[in-house]
């Protein structure tokens, strides 16, 4: 087996860890350095939470239902998605199919196919889909999105920006309005700036602009009631969008959210299959011994570039430092994959289920979707997954065998 073989190999050995190692890992998978106790986990095909969760609830599963509040965060990866009641934290998640029926207290980031919003959201929704419905009377906090069709017919409190196929702005904005689009439609009060650009702008008899309008159209000419306007209304050449670039913009996004995920769960395949023993064998240690793996991963992090650094300086360590250096970067690329692979080995050794490869892989893209997700969060994101991917590589030195051959070559 190769050496990268026998790195990845350490990744997975899965769960014999007590509870209060659980719980730790747990803590820094979320970002949430909060109650050791504060988290619960749920995965498999048809999920329905009936009962109150008090802790931050994790998920990942083919079709899920939300039918009692969680006074927590709630992280999903699924196919089919039903929030019906009450969030009161933060809610991350990724599927095909999501309605939220419930409020939430605070922000949302989610990527989905078809994504409906019913009721009201505290905090700012950050959503790329195919088709996002923002409902009637339904209010958020600000609104940051990309997607194909974008109808927007509650209120946003805050500022709304994005990029879409097709945008239709039917309730009011209380902020600036900064978006591009093959064609948007405006029928609202919009009180802060506008600027858009778009091949086909519409001005409803109902808009009304509170400030600037800044636009783009093919047109060079925005069609409006001199009543409706307010503030001074510029046509600007700069924020012209070339067809080539901007048409069918929400599928040209979600086709590459596609192929980053696609090519994601090509990896995740590969090593689960060439390394799947030696990743359960990993997984052990990174549970069960994770400040050890912890202190390994920075050593490793760290050791690297300096010791790639030290052979550069000298002519005959050009070499090795330059081997240093690209196994370092392939380190890198790959570390979200390796961390979800622990991750989804874990889940199968909890359950004893005995999981294919096939299933392993599923599994891992849904986690590995969540730790990206989980990266966007400003610091507390990028801080966690360093941890995270710290402990998988120290797991992995640490159950590296070097054995020594008649020849004194060293196995790993």
């Amino acid at each position: 087996m190769s050496r990268m073989g026998r790195w990845l190999s350490l990744l997975k050995q899965s769960l014999k860890l007590n509870n209060m190692k659980t719980i730790l890992l747990l803590i820094m998978v979320a970002g949430l350095f909060k109650n050791a106790a504060a988290f619960r986990l749920e995965y498999g095909n048809n999920l329905v939470i009936s009962k109150p969760v008090y802790e931050d609830l994790y998920i990942a599963g083919n079709n899920i239902t939300i039918n009692a509040p969680v006074y927590g965060d709630l992280i999903i990866a699924g196919g089919t998605v039903i929030i019906n009641d009450t969030v009161t934290n933060d809610i991350l998640l990724v599927a095909g199919t999501v309605t939220f029926n419930g409020y939430v207290g605070d922000d949302i980031r989610c990527a989905g196919g078809n994504i409906r919003i019913t009721k009201n959201i505290k905090g700012d929704v950050v959503v790329t889909g195919g088709t996002v419905n923002i409902d009637k009377a339904v209010s958020v906090g600000g609104l940051l999105a990309s997607g194909g069709n974008i109808i927007l017919d509650g209120t946003v409190a805050g500022t709304v920006k994005g990029a879409f196929g097709d945008l239709l702005v039917n309730g009011n904005v209380f902020g600036d309005l900064d978006c591009r689009a093959e064609k948007i439609t405006v029928n609202s009060h919009i009180r802060g700036k506008a600027i858009f650009a778009a091949r086909d702008i519409t001005i409803g008899q109902n808009a009304l602009f509170y400030d600037d309008i800044r636009y783009w159209n093919n047109k060079a000419y925005l069609e409006i009631n001199a009543l409706q306007k307010y503030g001074k209304l510029t046509y600007d050449p700069s924020l012209r969008v070339d067809s080539a670039q901007w048409y069918y913009l929400g599928a040209a996004t979600l086709l590459g959210l596609l192929w980053y995920i696609g090519m994601a769960f090509i990896m995740i395949m590969i090593l689960q299959y060439l390394f799947s023993f030696t990743l359960k064998q990993s997984a052990d240690t990174f549970f069960n011994s994770p400040l050890k793996s912890l202190g390994f991963g920075l050593i490793f992090f760290f050791g690297v570039p300096l010791a790639a650094l030290v052979s550069l300086i000298t002519v005959i360590g050009v070499p090795v430092g330059l081997l240093l250096i690209f196994m370092f970067i392939i380190s890198l690329l790959l570390a979200t994959v390796i961390s979800s692979l622990v991750a989804a080995n874990w889940f199968n050794n909890r359950s004893d289920k005995g999981w294919s490869n096939l299933q392993l892989g599923f599994t891992a893209l849904g986690v590995f979707i969540i730790f990206k997700l989980l990266s966007m969060l400003p610091f507390v994101g990028w801080l966690v997954m360093g941890v995270i991917v710290c402990m998988a590589f120290g797991a992995i030195l640490l159950n590296i065998k070097w054995k020594h051959r008649r020849k004194n070559n060293i196995t790993i």
